[in-house]
């Protein structure tokens, strides 16, 4: 699928379904995989299949029921059992809630699933593996944080502006992140997600203005539409 995939992220959904081939082969493996949770696997392989999983299901729900504007526009988008694993498959709720965050109470794995919209984290070209997969959810989590238009961070402004992402996950950032120190009278979650945006932040200057306090933070609105090429 690396060819329908251009270097921001955004599918070519015809080029996908043209590869759409490619998606049954590779769930056919995922057929054969030991019963969860048995598998024996090194976490960071677990990790990556569950990653992979997910981000091929949802390009599969969206060939299957395109052409779409949006993922809104597929009844049962997030609750269809469309990944499989072993003999059991599971839905894009169930991957990331169940299997990844709450099993492995790894945060970083959000900014590796892909949902289909322009908000969501971008696809990346290569898939996850186990020996490469902590390098792999840094960059992940580094470039959403500094490279997204979402999140505006001006110094002295008095406002922070943060993708709506980071709202709607908060309570996965109080795992690692919610002793954190800080200044600001912020709400445990807020503390946290700060405190977890702060770290991968590229910018001194922002980080110790995040750090300070003396703002508000807003989240910006989600886009719904598809993640898909101008030309697609």
């Amino acid at each position: 699928m690396k060819k329908a995939v251009n270097e921001t992220g955004e599918v070519d959904y015809l080029k996908a379904k043209e590869e759409s081939a490619l998606l049954q082969v590779y769930f056919r493996k995922l057929r054969k995989i030991p019963a969860q949770p048995s598998w024996g696997w090194p976490r960071e392989e677990k990790i990556a299949v569950l990653i992979n999983g997910y981000n091929a299901g949802v390009i599969k729900l969206i060939l299957d029921h395109g052409p779409v504007k949006s993922v809104n526009n597929i009844a049962g988008f997030w609750d269809f059992p469309i990944v499989p694993v072993g003999r059991n498959s599971y839905s894009l709720n169930q991957v990331q809630d169940d299997l990844l965050l709450r099993q492995f109470r790894e945060e970083k794995v959000i900014f590796a699933l892909t949902s289909g919209t322009r908000s969501s984290p971008a696809l990346r070209r290569e898939a996850y593996t186990g020996p490469k997969l902590e390098g792999q959810l840094y960059l992940a989590v580094r470039d959403f944080v500094n490279a997204r238009p979402e999140n505006q961070i001006e110094l002295g402004g008095k406002k922070v502006t943060l993708s709506r992402l980071f709202k709607w996950q908060a309570r996965h950032f109080l795992m690692n992140w919610g002793d954190s120190p800080g200044e600001g009278s912020w709400d445990p979650l807020e503390r946290a997600t700060l405190s977890f945006i702060a770290h991968f932040l590229e910018d001194p200057k922002k980080v110790e203005y995040l750090r300070e306090g003396g703002y508000r933070v807003k989240y910006t609105p989600y886009d719904w539409q598809l993640n898909k090429t101008s030309k697609t």
